[in-house]
């Protein structure tokens, strides 16, 4: 069996961050409230469509808040929030911008899954590779708003082109536009249409079997059943009058390229768009000066005088005054309360200290009020088998010695 060779990998140096990357908008796509399990399809289908700078595999917790994961946002890079919520009356969906806002309240009036939109078409196209690029975003009618929608709707339209990276025209490879994202605003009913489409390039100006011919990359067709090549271009002609005849707005000049990428000229296709969903029907319903709390600068059902507005921003300064009030006791609470740990930690182990000392001094004093040296006479006894010298262990040892001597001779004679 052939060895093969071992590839050294460069594992202890890190890999630099794409400079083309740096600093694109990323986000979090939420489910927050009660009833907010009744849109866990519609959150998994708009995590695919702000791919891939969202995060699409990310775990939430009922106790969770939204204070955790705006402090997980800063370090991480995110930049929006997409919340998603429900009560008994309607859907909600708000778009924040983190950490300060402002936050766009939207009302769901209608909404289509991914899956429902697939299957309503004949043939639909959404290959695994669209999502790895960031979609294009088209606004149209978006300047048709009367002068009181005017503003809001300026500030809407800025949110939803800055959640997506933006593109440079001259440098941009057109293999990196894969989907499209169509936002149109209607006057009338005042409420936003989206729509989510894959981009395809077809061949214009050919016949139906040669645009197949050429839509084939590897695979060549069967032509056991032909007498002549020619029959492949002549036997179905154009293909039906709708699509024989393509829209003039629909048609492009693309560059020509080989697989080496030498250029060849230029080719006239056309653009093809086909629906992947989600599709959603949105109606701006208040916008917010903070990230989901602050002054409402703007509401679709309530007005309010000069006199309220101020009254309201009254009320919030006393709210946040009295915010930085409770914080600075809790901070002079925590501090009191470890100073006071501290105190008790100290106390015990000076305790614990004396307690130890205390032990040494008894030990000591016990040591020094056994006679230690009628315990070595003993011992020199019991080990060489005679008395000691007077010399070696003092004279009054050697008399302690004679006297518990003398002291035995005597009870054995009697």
């Amino acid at each position: 069996m052939a060895r093969t060779r071992r590839r050294k990998k460069r594992t202890h140096i890190k890999e630099s961050e794409d400079p083309s990357k740096k600093g694109q908008p990323k986000s979090f796509v939420l489910r927050r409230g009660r009833h907010a399990s009744l849109l866990k399809d519609l959150e998994k289908d708009l995590r695919k469509l702000m791919s891939p700078n969202t995060a699409t595999n990310l775990k939430q917790h009922k106790k969770n808040v939204l204070k955790d994961f705006v402090h997980v946002a800063g370090p991480l890079g995110v930049t929006h929030f997409l919340l998603l919520t429900a009560t008994h009356n309607a859907s909600y969906l708000r778009i924040g911008k983190s950490p300060r806002g402002p936050t766009v309240t939207f009302r769901i009036h209608e909404y289509s899954l991914m899956r429902d939109v697939l299957a309503s078409l004949q043939r639909p196209r959404c290959p695994q590779s669209i999502w790895l690029t960031h979609p294009l975003v088209v606004m149209n009618s978006f300047n048709s708003a009367s002068s009181e929608d005017a503003e809001h709707l300026k500030l809407v339209s800025v949110m939803f082109q800055n959640l997506f990276p933006t593109i440079n025209v001259t440098t941009t490879k057109l293999s990196t536009c894969q989907r499209v994202l169509l936002l149109e605003y209607n006057a009338e009913s005042k409420r936003i249409v989206l729509r989510h489409y894959s981009i395809a390039v077809k061949a214009a100006g050919v016949a139906k079997n040669l645009k197949k011919l050429l839509d084939r990359k590897r695979e060549t067709p069967d032509l056991g059943a032909l007498e002549d090549i020619s029959e492949l271009m002549t036997k179905s002609g154009y293909g039906s009058e709708s699509e024989g005849e393509d829209a003039e707005a629909g048609k492009v000049e693309l560059e020509d390229r080989n697989r080496k990428g030498e250029f060849r000229g230029t080719r006239q296709s056309r653009i093809k768009l086909t629906e992947i969903g989600p599709r959603m029907e949105l109606e701006v319903i208040k916008v917010e000066e903070g990230l989901c709390d602050g002054k409402v600068l703007y509401h679709r059902f309530e007005s309010r005088t000069a006199e309220q507005i101020a009254e309201k921003d009254v009320e919030i300064e006393e709210k946040r005054k009295l915010k930085e009030q409770r914080k600075r006791e809790q901070e002079a609470n925590v501090k009191r309360k470890q100073a006071l740990k501290k105190m008790k930690e100290g106390a015990k182990e000076s305790k614990k200290e004396k307690r130890k000392k205390q032990w040494w001094e008894e030990q000591n004093q016990t040591a020094d009020n056994v006679p230690q040296a009628e315990h070595d006479v003993e011992w020199y006894v019991k080990e060489v088998g005679e008395n000691p010298d007077e010399e070696f262990f003092g004279s009054d040892k050697m008399k302690r010695k004679k006297t518990t001597e003398t002291k035995k001779k005597k009870k054995t004679k009697k």
